[in-house]
């Protein structure tokens, strides 16, 4: 009986060691992703975007292309008395290639003073360009990562006010402050808020600003892949795409072009990201998407047209090596 017991209890004490080393190595499977800002640091990222966007009006297809690389910087400045930290967000070089319905083409850089466009009705993109080429503001965090205030916008403005009609319309709902903090919340709020493991997903809801007093709304579903190798490095591997989007546009928008009806759907979507957990940023990420709407309705310079459109855009960054 003894002897039972004792067998009993072995296997027993077998079972639970087996239990404790399943969930050991569960716990080293999963991962704590997040974002980290540790004083000094400078991050630069170069970003590719390729759009285009076809609008159909009585089976004529308009088509706009446009190929941007984007240079920004992000600098952690030093921790303030208060326990608040300024992130510094600057743009240091946008350059674009544009292709106009009516076969006009032109470039765009905001590191060129002597830009000209010779298309009247886009002269003002000029101005556009010089003040993104400016554009620089502050995040301010509190302790607990959380966006406490945007610094330096007022400025941006100031400047956006005294530009033509034209380019302000463009750039001023670009630079305003709860603008900037939704786009820095929302670049920090794509990675899971458990431990993540391979399999885990989750959903976030991202606003995509396209001119135009037009936003698009999506629903995205994020999954952790697992690692990658990256040179020496390892990396974390997410996968997502879009579920759903929602088009909008601001009724007292400027221009002369308005959505009135109808609604877009998701033709196809995907992404990834590439994030060092030791360091706590992107090194790299993917995106692109593919919209189309059918049985639309617009306001073209007061006139009332049926007809669709289509918007494909295919977004890449990359880390860029720090300078020495």
């Amino acid at each position: 009986m003894r002897l039972q017991v004792a067998r009993q209890r072995g296997m027993a004490g077998i079972g639970f060691a087996c239990l404790a080393l399943f969930f050991s190595q569960t716990a080293q499977a999963q991962v704590k992703l997040e974002y980290k800002f540790p004083e000094g640091k400078k991050l630069t990222y170069k970003s590719t975007v390729k759009s285009k966007h076809v609008l159909l009006l009585a089976d004529q297809a308009y088509e706009t292309e446009q190929d941007e690389v984007i240079v920004t910087s992000t600098k952690v400045g030093r921790k303030r008395g208060d326990s608040n930290l300024p992130v510094e967000e600057k743009v240091e070089s946008v350059r674009a290639d544009f292709s106009f319905p009516g076969g006009i083409n032109l470039t765009l850089d905001s590191t060129d003073p002597n830009a000209k466009v010779e298309e009247p009705a886009l002269a003002f993109l000029v101005e556009v360009f010089k003040l993104a080429g400016e554009s620089v503001h502050t995040v301010v965090l509190d302790d607990q990562k959380r966006v406490k205030a945007i610094e330096g916008a007022e400025k941006l403005l100031e400047k956006a006010d005294k530009l033509s009609q034209q380019a302000r319309d463009v750039i001023r709902s670009r630079i305003e402050p709860d603008k900037l903090k939704r786009d820095f919340e929302q670049a920090h709020d794509n990675l899971p808020d458990v431990l993540a493991h391979p399999g885990e997903a989750w959903e976030r809801t991202e606003v995509l600003d396209i001119g135009n007093g037009q936003t698009l709304t999506f629903r995205k579903k994020y999954e952790y892949v697992g690692t990658e190798k990256m040179g020496d490095k390892t990396l974390d591997k997410i996968a997502s795409r879009a579920t759903e989007v929602d088009l909008k546009q601001d009724p007292d928008a400027p221009g002369q072009f308005k959505v009135l009806k109808g609604a877009m759907k998701i033709q196809s979507s995907e992404g990834t990201i590439l994030f060092d957990r030791d360091l706590g940023h992107v090194v790299s990420s993917k995106d692109k998407f593919r919209i189309k709407g059918d049985s639309m309705t617009f306001s073209i310079m007061g006139m009332e047209l049926t007809g669709g459109q289509e918007l494909t855009i295919d977004t890449s960054t990359e880390l860029q090596p720090a300078a020495k």
